[in-house]
């Protein structure tokens, strides 16, 4: 819940200002890459933390304390957790050094402000509570990635550190080909957190709501690193992209899963496993577009302002987006509506959630597709664990952008089962009622690659380079080439202000769009009974019989129910299929559908109905 769900609860369901009926995109040209010369841009490292959490190793202060930073596209300020009034920490035992910053044992530490303590509500539920630091900062998981570099892609490394070196220096930063060094950032040092228990890195454009905390003139340049990057010469925007993944690029995912290497089993790691960022779990890149990090045409838009609700100020600086028609897909490439053909909202892209935010109406439609059960108690979906094997996706579209989420990257394990010892896992969708908008997290990223473009507010969005989805990476028309191969790869290129290489334009028609926040509401609301089931205390999951779930015929028909049409989902084996049935043009309206039992019941009171007027006819 939000600090301040109390005022969303004032606001009506959000909406865009424009119709969406009259609501339509106008194509721009195709931005493509132009020759500035020979260009290096510092390549970070991401690593996957113990609650799931995408970081950054950063070193903070002299000497240096290592702090594990997640990656917030949200939020423009970065802090960490402060460790000063950690009894544990303060006697130099059972403290965590990764998870806690102590001031008083940096030399190079100074107080931003003495007297001043920020409290700090954000958008999207998350609030922090501290001081301001100023103090020398590390990246030391740095590799330098040439524009002039192309490799071949049959035998490209993702996780291939550049060795050309580069060193450039100013009064506040130094760079070289294997580490970013700052002498001078601002960050806060926080003593209290709501919604995420983390040191974060921000990531975010500048935010004017006045007189808000979190409003820009409350912060001076010295806490936006992007911009002393900038400032530096070492990038020509504020800007980047990042490309996430589950785990290690190997050998076996560059081929389609094909490879007998012995060491494909112990070459992929898990976040559970390891945290160690050679492990490559993504790749933060300042300044500029590596297209081997994605697949298809890149598309840009110009980021949505997000309304405040106290005081109807709108800014702008958030990755905020027009998400269109969400749809399932089948693994031979049929495609299901689960929202409406007209459907569009604005969605946050978010780096420090790790599940996504949509309306409960589309969820429920998802859920009906696979066959999950709402457990009150829990407030949570949960579904059979064996349904990640199905190679089903989630389509997200943004005009004529789709974006395919596998379903396995929705699935997460619980400790439960179902009576015939089927572990059941959690489902990664939530109902937007929670924080008031909709929002695109960890889960969907892994499957998009994002750059954004901080001076100019846009955002671009593509399809990630996925193993899982076994998609390859492939130059795109008008990307330039190097060399005269069909296997090269096109040119790293420098994001500019209003300009991202390679990427269409979608220019909205209008210029008064942005996205209002809902009330806020702690628990799903409206789920049908038929679509709920109860847990347990030994964990054992029971549900209710439902007609749109069968695994028992090898062939499947279409359903004679209010649904409009359906495809089959099959398993790897080949010989089992799940019905699925499409929402069509239904945005909340829940089917129901009876089958067995209760099927036979309602055939037999039917019966019973029509008898008795018969005999009262006679």
């Amino acid at each position: 819940m939000p600090v301040h769900s109390l005022t969303l609860s004032l606001w009506c369901c959000f909406s865009v200002l424009s119709l969406t009926n009259a609501f339509s995109f106008h194509n721009g040209k195709v931005l493509q890459g132009k020759n500035y010369g020979i260009k290096e841009f510092p390549s970070i490292l991401v690593g996957i933390n113990d609650y799931n959490d995408y970081y950054v190793n950063v070193s903070i202060g002299t000497p240096g304390q290592i702090q594990q930073l997640v990656l917030n596209t949200a939020s423009p300020y970065s802090w960490v957790l402060s460790g000063s009034n950690d009894t544990q920490c303060h006697n130099h035992s059972l403290c965590n050094s990764d998870s806690f910053y102590l001031q008083e044992r940096s030399s190079t530490a100074t107080n931003y402000d003495l007297y001043r303590s920020y409290t700090l509500e954000f958008i999207d539920g998350i609030a922090i509570k501290g001081t301001a630091v100023n103090d020398a900062v590390v990246f030391p998981n740095v590799s330098v990635i040439s524009s002039s570099s192309s490799t071949d892609s049959s035998k490209k490394d993702l996780m291939t550190t550049y060795k050309k070196t580069l060193f450039n220096s100013t009064g506040n930063i130094t760079y070289t080909s294997d580490e970013l060094a700052l002498s001078n950032l601002s960050f806060i040092n926080v003593n209290r957190t709501k919604n995420l228990q983390s040191g974060v890195l921000g990531l975010g454009g500048y935010i004017t709501f006045p007189n808000s905390p979190i409003d820009q003139s409350n912060f001076d340049s010295s806490f936006y690193f992007i911009s002393d990057m900038l400032e530096a010469n070492i990038i020509e925007s504020s800007s980047y992209s990042l490309w996430l993944n589950s785990g290690r690029i190997t050998e076996e995912d560059d081929n389609d899963g094909t490879s007998s290497s012995s060491s494909s089993s112990s070459s992929s790691s898990s976040p559970s496993s390891s945290n160690s960022l050679t492990d490559g779990f993504g790749r933060l890149l300042f300044g500029a577009i590596d297209p081997s990090l994605y697949t298809g045409q890149m598309y840009q838009f110009n980021m949505i302002p997000f309304m405040d609700p106290t005081t109807g100020v709108a800014s702008t600086g958030y990755p905020i987006v027009p998400m269109g028609p969400i749809y399932m897909v089948s693994k031979n490439g049929e495609r299901l509506n689960m929202t409406s053909e007209q459907h569009f909202e604005p969605v946050l892209i978010d780096s420090s959630f790790i599940g996504n935010y949509l309306p409960v109406s589309t969820i429920i439609q998802i859920a009906i597709q696979i066959g999950a059960t709402y457990v009150e108690s829990l407030d949570r979906w949960l579904v059979p664990c064996y349904l990640q094997s199905y190679g089903a996706n989630i389509e997200f579209t943004f005009d004529n952008l789709q974006i395919q989420v596998p379903l396995s990257d929705l699935l997460t394990n619980s400790s439960m089962h179902y009576p015939d010892k089927q572990p059941a896992c959690f489902l990664k969708l939530y109902a937007n009622s929670y924080i008031g908008f909709n929002i695109l997290g960890q889960s969907f990223l892994r499957s998009a690659y994002m750059a954004v473009d901080l001076d100019g507010n846009t955002v671009g969005l593509a399809q990630a380079f996925s193993s899982k989805l076994r998609i390859k990476a492939k130059a795109q028309a008008g990307q330039q080439q190097v060399g005269s191969s069909s296997s090269s790869i096109p040119t790293l290129a420098a994001i500019k202000s209003g300009y991202i290489p390679y990427a269409y334009h979608k220019i909205y028609n209008s210029t008064s769009l942005a996205l209002y926040p809902s009330s806020v509401s702690r628990f799903m609301s409206n789920i049908p009974g038929q679509y709920s089931a109860s847990v347990f205390s030994n964990g054992i999951i029971t549900r209710p019989m439902r007609s749109f779930y069968d695994t028992s015929r090898s062939t499947t028909t279409k359903s004679s129910s209010i649904f409009s049409s359906s495809l089959a989902l099959v398993l790897p084996s080949g010989n089992m299929t799940t019905t699925m049935y499409a929402a069509g043009k239904r945005e909340y309206h829940v089917p129901t559908v009876y089958k067995g039992i209760n099927q036979q019941l309602y055939i037999l009171l039917g019966m019973l109905t029509l008898f008795v007027a018969f005999n009262t006819a006679l």
